[in-house]
C-alpha cells in the first residue's frame, strides 16, 4: 500500500504516479491538458505489478478538463449501493434486547479535479452483486464479505476499510434470527480519527418478518472520538431515519461487478 494515499496529488505533464490500495492498483498522469486514469486489481494484473509502467493488461482513460489538471483530489467514500454485511456467527436476539456490532466496509477511490468535477470512483475490493428481496420486489446491493463483529480490539488495522458502529434493536414479539442484513451505508458520513476511517453510528429497529424495520441515522460517532475530520458526506441527503426492509431472504445475483 502506498503512504499518504489521500488527499491533493499534483500532477507535472507527462509524469506517471501509482498508488496501490487493498486490491486496487492505478495510474494517474497529466498530458495536453487531460487526465488520464488507468486501473487494475491484483487478480487480473501481473506480479510483482510494476509502479513505472503500466501493465499490458490495461488502457488509460482520458479526461479533458476544462481548468487546471495540474492537481487532483484523491478521497475515500462509501459504496455507492446497499451492502450485504453478515454476521461473524449466526446469533438470535431474543424479543427486547439489543446489541451493537461493527461493520468493516471496503472504502472506494474518488478521484476529482481541484475544482471538484469528479472523475471516477473504484472499489479498493471488488464485491460481487447480491439481489436483496423477492423475486419481484427488493434492491441490487454488493456483497461484502465483511463480518459483523462484537469487538474490533483485536483485528488488524487497514487503511482501505471504514468502521461502522451500528445498534440492533429488537421490538418485535419474536427471535430475530441474524446472519445477514442489508446496510445501507450511501446516507453514512465517514470521519478520519488516529489513521483509521469511522462511520457516524445506524440504529436498526426491528419489528418483525413481516414489517418494515426503522434504520436511524444517528449521526454520531463512537464515544471518545472525534468528528474533527470529516472525510465524506453522504451520497445521498441525509434522513433522520426511514423505514424499509432490512432483514430479508437474499437472492443472489449470477453476475459480478466489473466481470
Amino acid at each position: 500500500m502506498t503512504d499518504n494515499i489521500w488527499g491533493t496529488i499534483s500532477l507535472a505533464d507527462g509524469q506517471v504516479k501509482y498508488a496501490g490500495i487493498g486490491e486496487l492498483h492505478y495510474w494517474l498522469k497529466s498530458k495536453n491538458g487531460e487526465v488520464w486514469i488507468a486501473y487494475g486489481y491484483d487478480a487480473e494484473l501481473p506480479s510483482p505489478v510494476s509502479k513505472e509502467a503500466l501493465p499490458e493488461e490495461l488502457t488509460w482513460s482520458r479526461w479533458a478538463g476544462s481548468g487546471d489538471v495540474s492537481e487532483v483530489r484523491v478521497m475515500p467514500v462509501f459504496a455507492d449501493k446497499p451492502l450485504i454485511v453478515h454476521s461473524e456467527y449466526p446469533l438470535k436476539v431474543s424479543p427486547g434486547a439489543k446489541i451493537r456490532i461493527f461493520s468493516r466496509i471496503p472504502v472506494w477511490v474518488r478521484i476529482a479535479t481541484a475544482d471538484d468535477y469528479q472523475l471516477v470512483e473504484m472499489p479498493t475490493v471488488k464485491l460481487s452483486r447480491t439481489w436483496f428481496g423477492t423475486p419481484v420486489e427488493g434492491e441490487l446491493c454488493y456483497h461484502a464479505t465483511t463480518m459483523a463483529r462484537r469487538d474490533l480490539s483485536t483485528v488488524d488495522k487497514k487503511g482501505y476499510v471504514v468502521s461502522c458502529p451500528i445498534v440492533i434493536q429488537n421490538k418485535s414479539d419474536e427471535e430475530l434470527n441474524f446472519e445477514h442484513f442489508c446496510f445501507r451505508v450511501e446516507r453514512l458520513s465517514m470521519y478520519e480519527y488516529e489513521g483509521d476511517f469511522w462511520a457516524d453510528e445506524t440504529q436498526i429497529v426491528y419489528h418483525g418478518a413481516d414489517l418494515n424495520s426503522d434504520v436511524i441515522m444517528t449521526g454520531k460517532l463512537p464515544q471518545g472520538l472525534s468528528k474533527q475530520h470529516l472525510v465524506s458526506k453522504p451520497r445521498k441527503k441525509i434522513q433522520k431515519s426511514l423505514a424499509t426492509r432490512t432483514f430479508k431472504r437474499i437472492f443472489e445475483d449470477t453476475m459480478s461487478w466489473g466481470r
